[in-house]
């Protein structure tokens, strides 16, 4: 079934992604391991469908669905499981706060750590249906047993199936209209982008499908004398089967970012020192491989999510390799990352950056150098990184304010551009 716009927007909260933290900052002989197709793999356990709104939930034990929760975490719990968004990220507190789960991911945070409380209030009670095996056992093999292009679609059919059910009701339309009639599109729909084609066209961005209660809120809040209104459209997607998919998959990683000697993990991997006995190495789906095949990392430096470098010896070669986001893999060396971590700057190797231009219908290529600085998300305390800690409080709805700082930035575009 394709969600309602009102299932879809409280469901969407419970889509968090791939659960990536960083735990120490300095560590030596350490192994990579990374899990086989770890999202086919959750893809085999029961998919959440035909929710029912359902005012409480009494017992979590007897739910399966997606519950809004109002979490409290001890200060003193080292490596929090359960994601929250805060800022515009996704981070793993402590503290308390209000979340939208999958209840499957709420029963296996609090196993793990008892001392985590949850007080349920309302939801969406689903049936449990599994809708992959057997699509997921039949490419698997064939990616398994091809080569070739072959292997590339089945992986890639795969990997990008529950990413097609995550899509965004949101849509935009792209029109070219003229400078006289900028006024009666901006007074009806939500206009995000201006752009000048010649002195009498322009090309405008307007969002479609947007909520119901989004629309009430700035309309609400721009008190003005006209309506904003928006088009809708059908877009099939069904984001709890999307949501359930990557909550199995953060479960499957817990036991790893709780041991101690895990100093990182990402979505799919883990970079840690003694957790062998938990591993189970195979090329089976959802086992997990070594991909230093059998080698050690003489030492790494993790830095932040998405941020860190390691070096391990080859043949007698010494081997760096490097991840830091908005810098091309591996182009930073291990000395970089040190000067990193000991709070300096430094300028990454200038790399070629396409410049676009719809209004001239150009692009332009120029080598640019980053400055790159590290600023820590957490506080680093005897070479362990602390989680942050969240107080209770009403967030303001991103996407309403969002909005709204597009249409600002559209009236004021459009007040210059008259008055030119």
């Amino acid at each position: 079934p394709i969600l309602g716009v009102n299932e879809d927007s409280f469901i969407r909260k419970a889509f968090y992604g791939g659960a990536t933290d960083f735990y120490l900052a300095m560590v030596e002989n350490i192994k990579y391991y990374d899990v086989n197709s770890l999202y086919p793999h959750s893809m085999k356990n029961p998919m959440p469908v035909n929710g029912v709104k359902v005012k409480s939930v009494d017992n979590l034990d007897d739910f399966f669905g997606f519950i809004k929760v109002e979490v409290s975490c001890p200060k003193g719990i080292e490596r929090p499981l359960l994601p929250c968004k805060y800022k515009g990220k996704t981070i793993f507190p402590t503290g308390n706060w209000t979340g939208i789960y999958f209840s499957e991911e709420l029963k296996a945070v609090k196993a793990l750590i008892p001392q985590y409380e949850f007080k349920l209030l309302h939801g969406y009670q689903c049936d449990k249906v599994d809708l992959f095996s057997g699509y997921v056992d039949n490419l698997y093999a064939i990616k398994q047993n091809s080569t070739g292009s072959e292997r590339w679609i089945a992986k890639l059919l795969l990997n990008c199936l529950y990413g097609v059910f995550g899509r965004k009701k949101d849509t935009t339309s792209v029109l070219n209209v003229k400078v006289e009639d900028l006024p009666n599109y901006l007074t009806k729909y939500v206009v995000t982008s201006i752009t000048e084609i010649t002195p009498d066209i322009y090309t405008i961005v307007v969002k479609n499908n947007i909520n119901n209660k989004v629309l009430t809120q700035l309309n609400s809040i721009l008190e003005s004398n006209f309506t904003l209104e928006s088009e809708f459209s059908v877009v099939k997607n069904n984001v709890a089967i999307a949501a359930a998919i990557t909550s199995y998959a953060r479960i499957m990683m817990m036991p790893f970012k709780l041991d101690p000697s895990c100093a990182y993990s990402d979505t799919d991997s883990v970079f840690t020192k003694d957790i062998l006995k938990l591993i189970k190495l195979g090329k089976e789906l959802g086992l997990f491989k070594d991909e230093l095949d059998g080698l050690t990392i003489d030492k790494a430096i993790f830095l932040g999510i998405k941020q860190y470098g390691y070096y391990y010896h080859k043949n007698d070669v010494t081997v760096e390799k490097s991840v830091f986001a908005g810098v091309e893999r591996d182009s930073l060396s291990f000395e970089d990352i040190l000067k990193l971590y000991n709070g300096e700057a430094i300028e990454s190797t200038p790399k070629a950056r396409f410049y676009k231009s719809i209004a001239n219908l150009s692009v332009n290529i120029k080598n640019v150098k980053t400055v790159i600085q590290v600023k820590p998300s957490k506080e680093l305390i005897d070479n362990k990184y602390i989680p942050i800690h969240l107080t209770l409080g009403d967030e303001c709805n991103s996407k309403t304010l969002n909005m709204l700082k597009d249409i600002n930035k559209s009236f004021d575009k459009t007040l210059k551009i008259f008055k030119k």
